[in-house]
């Protein structure tokens, strides 16, 4: 029995929409009955990004956030908001926080605002989480959505 999936087309990858494809409630992958028009648009016959593919887009984003050349590593314990303002006195363009633990993050007020600090000056900035559920992982997500450039993901 086949399963009902939306396609992933070309417009979800354009320059401003390309995060789109992120999100489990709007993506699925390729199936066999996907049309071949739809895996084209992907560049390859399985509908996959091909590894040129992948890397033309992390040009862009690359590009999205100013072409920053030097940007703060996430450290646990150490990538605090004061620590990565330092940084950016000192000629840093973008920072990460310390990774954070997606399912505390989404369960406790407490955790939140102890471990997650920023300030408007405080741009660019990637987030980082820990996790082992892709739905907690992007409710996460959506509540540091408004402070931050981009998520990132540790996997270990």
């Amino acid at each position: 029995m086949a399963t009902q999936t939306r396609p992933l087309s070309s417009e979800l990858l354009n320059d401003n929409e390309d995060d789109d494809c992120l999100s489990s409630s709007n993506f699925s992958a390729p199936t066999t009955e996907q049309s071949e028009q739809d895996a084209f648009h992907l560049g390859r016959p399985n509908g996959y990004l091909t590894g040129e593919s992948r890397i033309e887009r992390a040009w862009v984003h690359w590009k999205k956030l100013g072409q920053p050349k030097l940007i703060v590593a996430p450290m646990v314990d150490n990538s605090e908001l004061p620590f990565r303002m330092l940084c950016r006195k000192y000629g840093a363009q973008a920072a990460y926080t310390p990774m954070l633990h997606s399912r505390i993050f989404t369960e406790t007020e407490k955790y939140r605002s102890q471990e997650f600090t920023t300030c408007k000056e405080d741009r660019p900035l990637f987030v980082q989480f820990c996790a082992n559920d892709p739905d907690v992982l992007l409710e996460a997500a959506r509540r540091v959505e408004p402070y931050c450039d981009y998520v990132d993901i540790n996997l270990g």
